[in-house]
């Protein structure tokens, strides 16, 4: 396992980190000490937790696209040490479960685990018998649905007070290089990708880690029309989840999310993601995130609530709307 290095800072990626091509152009660039970058990290981190500015000065915020699989991605990466930073200070761990803690309700269990009951039927094992790599489990919001389903759900993180967490929800933590030598019936990413800095890499470990007749969840960011709105507008100056987030404000802050300086380095479209499965041994098969539905029948309204969420779903299944959710199989 890499150990982190001493000093925080930043790396460069001169390829494209999913195909390693060279064949790339800068579509935006800026400095993450002057506005718009500063302004956006401020908006975005400044509720969190604590910003060391020092560690920002005079670096080049610069975004390239990859001609050979579309992926759009910022050159300079934070390295080992300075990601510490990122996801201890500047996302602290106080702010952090407190977030997820409001997450934990009645609809958020339901409809994580409507898409838990899509995605393991196709799978087509009892739930006892089904084994999950939740890659990046976070505060565990998904992978203790997914146990509580009966699944054996085992978990990698980079955090020790993250990896104690799981451990008290009872679920199977295990080292990045295990995933090397193991293989699961369903490999699931939830907002993961767009986070690594080697994602071509990691991805392909990840498809390997795929069972025969496995799926693997890639749920990213939806990057929509994020070139052109950086060529014609820039970076914004406010976060997508200080507006009110992807619901509230839909379309372009979305868009701008996908690329977040010192998070999202990585944003995927569709042909991405293609190019990924295409050399990866996998096929998609939904673009769509399903989900069985509960309705609660003890009075009119919940059978009103939930003939919504039903029209909903036919919604979805008629309009199939893009939203970076794709589920690729195992041939």
């Amino acid at each position: 396992m890499l150990q982190p290095t001493a000093t925080p800072g930043f790396t460069s990626r001169s390829a494209c980190p999913v195909c390693a091509g060279t064949d790339t152009h800068r579509i935006y660039t800026a400095r993450y000490d002057e506005d718009p970058v500063r302004a956006l990290v401020q908006s975005n981190f400044g509720r969190q937790g604590m910003i060391d500015w020092s560690l920002l000065a005079d670096v080049p915020f610069e975004v390239d696209k990859c001609a050979t699989c579309d992926l759009l991605f910022q050159v300079q990466t934070p390295n080992d040490a300075l990601l510490e930073v990122i996801y201890t200070q500047m996302i602290s761990p106080g702010f952090l479960d407190e977030y997820e803690r409001g997450l934990l309700t009645l609809d958020e269990f339901h409809r994580i685990a409507g898409e838990f009951t899509v995605l393991f039927e196709r799978i087509g094992k009892h739930p006892a018998d089904i084994t999950m790599l939740d890659f990046g489990v976070g505060q565990g919001r998904w992978a203790r649905v997914a146990r509580g389903m009966g699944a054996t759900v085992y978990v990698t993180e980079i955090g020790d007070d993250k990896k104690q967490l799981a451990r008290t929800l009872g679920l199977e933590v295990i080292e990045d290089e295990d995933v090397d030598r193991m293989t699961f019936d369903l490999v699931h990413t939830e907002q993961v990708l767009e986070h690594l800095v080697h994602p071509g890499r990691d991805f392909a470990r990840l498809a390997r880690a795929v069972a025969p007749g496995g799926l693997f969840k890639a749920a990213i960011p939806y990057r929509g029309k994020l070139e052109h709105l950086l060529k014609s507008k820039g970076l914004p100056t406010e976060a997508m989840f200080a507006s009110g987030g992807a619901k509230a404000i839909p379309g372009e802050v979305e868009a701008f999310a996908s690329i977040q300086p010192l998070e999202h380095l990585n944003a995927f479209s569709e042909k991405t993601i293609d190019w990924l499965a295409a050399h990866n041994g996998l096929r998609k098969v939904s673009e769509v995130r399903r989900r069985s539905i509960s309705v609660q029948t003890g009075n009119a309204q919940g059978l009103v609530r939930g003939a919504k969420k039903v029209g909903v779903e036919l919604v979805k299944a008629a309009v199939k709307p893009k939203i970076g959710y794709h589920v690729l199989e195992r041939a």
